[in-house]
Order: C-alpha cells, then structure tokens, then sequence
C-alpha cells in the first residue's frame, strides 16, 4: 500500500525548492546580464569594423556625430538622404520628427558598412531604438529637437574630439574633419561609448567628483565650451543617463542632482561601459574611469596632455 506525504515531508519539500531557487534565480540574472553584455560589446566590435572600412573609403578621415542640411540660402532643411525619389520621408527615417530631420546622424552615415540597423541597439539599453521604429524617444535638452534625434539611443560618439559637428564647424554646415593619423593614442582613444544619446564626453568640469583633475591642463573646458555650451553635460548621457532625454538642465539630471547621473551611469553593465577605440579594437572600462580620465578622450587638440602617454 502506497503511503502519501505527510504535511511536514510535503512542506520540507517546498522549503528545498524555495532555497534551490533562491540559490539560482541570481545565476540565471547573472547569466543573462552576461549574455547581454557580450550581444552589446559584439554591436561595438561591428562598429568599429565599419569605423574602419569608412576610413579605408574616405582618406583616413573619421565621421562627424552628425553633418546639418541646408538650402542654397543657408537655412536647415530636410535632409536629401532621408528622402525618397518622390520626396516622402523612407521608412528608416519615418520615426524623426523636428530638428532630426535637419541633421544627418553618424548611425546614417556608417549603416551602409554595417549593412543593418541592430547593431546601434544594446540589449541591456532601456527605451532602446533604432532607425525605422514606430516610436522614439522625443529628445528635449539643450542642442537637439524632435523625436529620434540621433538616430538611436544605444551609444554615444567622442563628440567633442573626434566628431565636432557642422554646427559648431563651418557656417554652411559642412562637418569639420579630423584625420585619424591626427590622433596620438588611438588604441587608447574612445570613439563610441554605451550612452543615451549620440553625443557623449568625459567630465571635464569635475561636477561628478570623478575627474583625474591631474590629467587636465586646464584648456578643456575652453575647448568644449566654443563648440556648444551644452557640451560640458554630455557626460551624463553615458552608460544609462539621460540627460539629454530629461529636459538637459531643466531636468532632473541638472547640475545640483549628479549622484542621479552617476548612478544610472553605473546601471547598464555593473558599473562598468563598453567602449569602442579609434583603432578599432573593444573593451569594457570601469565607469569611473571613463567620466573621468581624460586620457581616454582627448586628441591633445586644446593642449599637450603628458600624463597620458
């Protein structure tokens, strides 16, 4: 005769289920923040192959984050590249709307060497899009207007050394030119970082406590300061900040709430953001070490900078 379980054996049994999974359910998250990691860190690999193969095409000259449209009387248009024969928006280009439609992104401007549009959209990205999604994210702080400005918001480009854009560059629009033989540590010089936004820089002004303040030699602000006055912030557009997508210095990431900043910084990958090299090369860095070590932004354009050779 067949003996059922007693109601001790039965709740022994739970008990050993509850601990195995309070045992596993934090391997699995760890497993699957892994896997993400690596989908994110592969994206970054493939950008850099195409970083490189635009290079190969366009004399060693590396792209602009972005280059303005205008018409012959010099005010921004629509962009020609994100029209069809016919003069309707194409379907990559359908979700901007505003300023967006005025500026021609970097995602643009390499996807033909990357063949595809995923590979701009981190896994562990929140709110993450690409060209050609229904919705984007209406971009709201200072230096950009419109839904979907920046093409994407899975990674962000070294505006302030390696991408000024033509607003900033030449009257007319055209994208200032930066060789890349002109970089002195180019497996030491980010290109692109895990960010929010399409623009990104280290904190030059120290407003997150993080700045080697010894590796500085106190022309970069100056420097930042003439391509954008905005420019200084984008440091909290990196990793999971939003500054640029929460109303920038009317937001709730503004000057006076950094320790916000800071920790959704740290929320994408443990504290740590994956970056893209000049050369082309991929590697995780420790948050604190890419907002605030200069060396792994500057292309000494305002200043020699010893301390980072």
């Amino acid at each position: 005769m067949k003996r059922a379980f007693t109601l001790i054996e039965l709740l022994v049994v739970i008990a050993i289920i509850a601990i195995l999974a309070a045992i596993l359910f934090p391997v699995f998250a760890q497993a699957k923040e892994a896997a993400k990691r690596t989908s994110c860190l592969s994206n970054l690999n493939q950008l850099g192959k195409a970083s490189m193969m635009y290079l190969a095409d366009y004399d060693d000259t590396l792209y602009p984050h972005r280059f303005n449209c205008r018409d012959a009387n010099n005010n921004f248009e629509t962009c020609r590249q994100y029209l069809d024969g016919n003069g309707n928006i194409i379907p990559d280009a359908v979700m901007l709307t505003g300023g967006a439609l005025d500026r021609y992104f970097w995602v643009y401007i390499i996807q033909p060497y990357t063949k595809n549009y995923n590979v701009f959209k981190c896994a562990d990205a929140p709110n993450a899009f690409v060209p050609g999604a229904l919705t984007a994210p209406a971009c709201t702080g200072a230096g950009c207007t419109g839904d979907g400005y920046g093409g994407q918001n899975s990674y962000g480009h070294n505006d302030a050394y390696l991408s000024p854009a033509g607003a900033f560059a030449d009257p007319a629009g055209n994208p200032q030119t930066v060789s890349a033989t002109s970089v002195p540590r180019p497996a030491s010089t980010i290109m692109i970082v895990d960010g929010t936004y399409y623009g990104a820089v280290p904190d030059i002004a120290n407003e997150s406590g993080l700045t080697n303040i010894s590796l500085l030699n106190g022309n970069e602000l100056t420097y930042i300061n003439n391509q954008g006055s905005q420019y200084k912030y984008y440091w909290k557009n990196i990793g999971d900040a939003n500054w640029s997508y929460s109303g920038g210095e009317s937001g709730p990431l503004a000057t006076g709430n950094e320790a916000a900043a800071i920790a959704l910084g740290k929320q994408r990958h443990n504290a740590h953001i994956q970056c893209q090299f000049t050369d082309g090369h991929t590697k995780s860095v420790a948050y604190d070490q890419v907002i605030g070590n200069i060396c792994y932004w500057t292309t000494d354009v305002e200043g020699s900078h010893p301390g980072c050779n």
